[in-house]
């Protein structure tokens, strides 16, 4: 294998490992915040974070479920959203890489 197949692999796998533990942990965590924000809870600000960043990234399933709603927020579907943003972080490394060596080919 090349450097670049090994180089995606790993992006891939990385962005996507990262995706589904944070989005697992918000999920997870989600309902001890929600109990902790009831008058008289506090609430640990690393468990505030990891909850409103696993909402940012499973944002995409909210759309998706407008256009299928008999899906749910499930492990699979959680899974198949972080291989996408596996994708895509793939893509845009494949295409930083293109302007690189269009970059050295003028310079």
């Amino acid at each position: 294998m090349t450097k670049r197949v090994v180089t995606a692999a790993a992006v891939f796998a990385g962005v996507a490992l990262a995706h589904f533990v944070v989005s697992i942990a918000g999920v997870v965590l989600g309902l001890r915040v929600w109990f902790d924000t009831a008058p008289g809870g506090t609430v640990g600000v690393f468990d505030l974070v990891v909850v409103r960043l696993a909402a940012i990234l499973l944002a995409p399933l909210s759309l998706v479920h407008r256009v299928v709603p008999s899906l749910q927020a499930d492990y699979p579907e959680i899974a198949l959203t972080s291989a996408g943003f596996g994708v895509a972080a793939v893509g845009v490394v494949s295409l930083w890489w293109r302007l690189r060596r269009a970059a050295r080919r003028e310079g």
